[in-house]
């Protein structure tokens, strides 16, 4: 793909979002923590605050047993946005 006007290729990548809170590997948000020099008492926070979690689902109406997420960020948590952009930081290093 050319520029308008420009003489130089690029490359165009387009990430579909739409499941990825769900998809999101926890390891690799804590090596990016690391990597971006967050202190190792903030990265113990966060572990706490993602693995204090229980979720519990409705089938016809009733709730089942509640159990702990393994994998992704819990939706409309107010960290989550900011944790996301960490692993998106992550992906646009690996494009580049």
């Amino acid at each position: 793909m050319k520029l308008r006007g420009k003489k130089e290729s690029c490359v165009t990548v387009k990430a579909y979002f739409e499941r990825a809170y769900d998809l999101v590997n926890r390891k690799f948000l804590f090596c990016m923590q690391q990597r971006l020099s967050f202190c190792t008492q903030w990265i113990k926070w966060i572990k706490g605050c993602l693995k204090s979690s229980t979720i519990s689902v409705l089938v016809n109406g009733s709730p089942t047993w509640e159990f702990a997420p393994t994998k992704g960020l819990r939706q409309r948590d107010p960290l989550t946005p900011f944790l996301f952009l960490i692993v998106v930081d992550g992906l646009a290093g690996v494009v580049r």
